[in-house]
């Protein structure tokens, strides 16, 4: 099955490798079903979330602290990770089309104060990237824009469980924020890069994310006049694959949703009454009808 791999971010770059036939000091390389790693991934997960933990309780206040996981000491009267995480079931097709449950277990350090991101939109935020050895792979200190559409499952998952803050302007003209949202999100390698290779990270990494959301922008990825969100047409939450006419483009990317030949941000709202247009009263909105 050819799988899709979503890149963290557009200067994030992935090389994919293969064990070489010819190395006999490299193990083989073999391409495993989600349902058996998921499995195997499970077990690490349940391991690291038992044996560390974080600083917690640094962040009753509003200042830019940073995660800094720890592994739990013998006897220790500190909360460990899974005693605070909470667990999200996020579904993964395997090679013959059914769903993999796959577990996202995330913290919040802190919620934050305002609204927060749907998976497809446009995020601002520092974070690091680790391995369940310890070792970052990736950290950006100061913020970044990401499209969370073409980020990893895991990551935007766990994103849009956190919410924004709220900004002020210096007299230098400089922005800080603060009361941001800061998480931590553990989850398989079948929500991250799985079977492929990435610089620092291996094939069938579980990952670890500490990320601080700054603030988000809805995002209409191909200006239709439709948020991409809402082009969730068979209604599972996700505009991922929705597709309404049959060509091969998801609806969050196709200008024209119904395939009519006339623009979808043409059929929305033909009288400018602020209202979907129905011409016919189907219940199907024009710009997905490709009889209107």
């Amino acid at each position: 099955m050819k799988k899709k791999l979503f890149l963290l971010l557009p200067f994030f770059f992935i090389f994919l490798q293969c064990k070489k036939d010819d190395d006999t000091s490299e193990s083989e390389y073999v391409i495993r079903e989600y349902s058996d790693q998921v499995i195997l991934d499970q077990s690490i997960l349940e391991e690291y979330l038992q044996t560390h933990t974080y600083n917690y309780e640094d962040f009753n206040n509003n200042s830019n602290i940073d995660v800094k996981i720890n592994k739990l000491s013998d006897n220790s009267s500190r909360q460990s990770l899974l005693d605070m995480a909470s667990l999200k079931s996020i579904n993964v097709k395997d090679s013959n089309g059914n769903d993999v449950a796959h577990n996202l277990y995330y913290i919040i350090a802190r919620e934050g104060s305002n609204t927060s991101p749907s998976i497809v939109d446009s995020v601002y935020v520092a974070y690091e990237g680790k391995l369940t050895s310890g070792e970052s792979f990736d950290k950006r200190k100061f913020p970044v824009w990401i499209d969370l559409a073409n980020s990893l499952k895991g990551f935007r998952e766990g994103v849009s469980e956190l919410k924004t803050g709220v900004y002020s302007e210096n007299s230098n003209g400089t922005i800080e924020y603060n009361s941001f949202g800061v998480g931590i999100f553990i989850f398989p390698s079948g929500l991250g890069y799985f079977e492929n290779i990435s610089s620092g990270i291996p094939e069938y990494s579980p990952l670890i994310f500490s990320v601080k959301l700054m603030t988000y922008n809805d995002t209409d990825h191909d200006n239709d006049g439709v948020l991409s969100i809402f082009e969730d047409i068979d209604g599972d939450g996700s505009p991922f694959e929705d597709d309404s006419d049959g060509d091969r483009i998801w609806n969050m990317y196709d200008s024209d949703d119904d395939g009519d030949g006339i623009l979808t941000i043409n059929e929305l709202d033909k009288n400018n009454d602020t209202i979907i247009d129905d011409t016919d009263n189907d219940g199907i909105p024009d710009y997905l009808d490709p009889d209107n």
